[in-house]
């Protein structure tokens, strides 16, 4: 609920803080269907579900240096009143800064797989996934909503909280 709450607060959107949870959300079902269905790994224990705080944490980075990167473009020139320059600029900017964050978090959590103790080494190979999946979302579908947010939903004015 802070999450989402402060999600609101930095996003001033609503929509794009509840689209924010559900792709954090999405990323346990993903990470579900590879750790179990591909990887085989079907240890799961209390240590997996403390996965939550670290992956709030790393998405909720992405997604704010997104949207700053978003609203950055709007400000510079050459950028302006093209969306599709506007968009390429954020997602090089964000995309590659959340990449190598989000690459060398994984890997470090993947370390774990040379754990001895079983456990450790299993949330090791979960928390891996779990963060390079939430990567592949949000850089799929956090753009496209940023869009259509400010298209359609940016100019109303919700519960005291505008885009714009």
């Amino acid at each position: 609920m802070f999450v989402f709450i402060y999600f609101t607060v930095h996003l001033q959107s609503l929509y794009l803080s509840f689209i924010g949870i559900v792709v954090i959300l999405l990323s346990f079902g993903f990470t579900a269907i590879v750790n179990e269905g591909i990887i085989r790994n079907a240890y799961y224990s209390t240590l997996h579900s403390l996965v939550i705080f670290i992956v709030l944490g790393i998405a909720a980075d992405d997604i704010f240096v997104f949207i700053d990167a978003w609203r950055q473009s709007a400000h510079i020139p050459m950028l302006k009143g093209d969306e599709n320059k506007r968009l390429a600029y954020s997602f090089r900017r964000a995309g590659r800064a959340t990449f190598i964050t989000s690459s060398t978090t994984s890997v470090a959590f993947l370390a774990n797989v040379f754990s001895p103790i079983m456990p450790i080494a299993s949330f090791g190979i979960y928390a891996a996934i779990i963060i390079a999946a939430n990567y592949f979302i949000i850089i799929m579908i956090f753009p496209p909503t940023i869009i259509f947010w400010e298209h359609n939903l940016a100019h109303r004015n919700w519960c005291c909280i505008s885009g714009k």
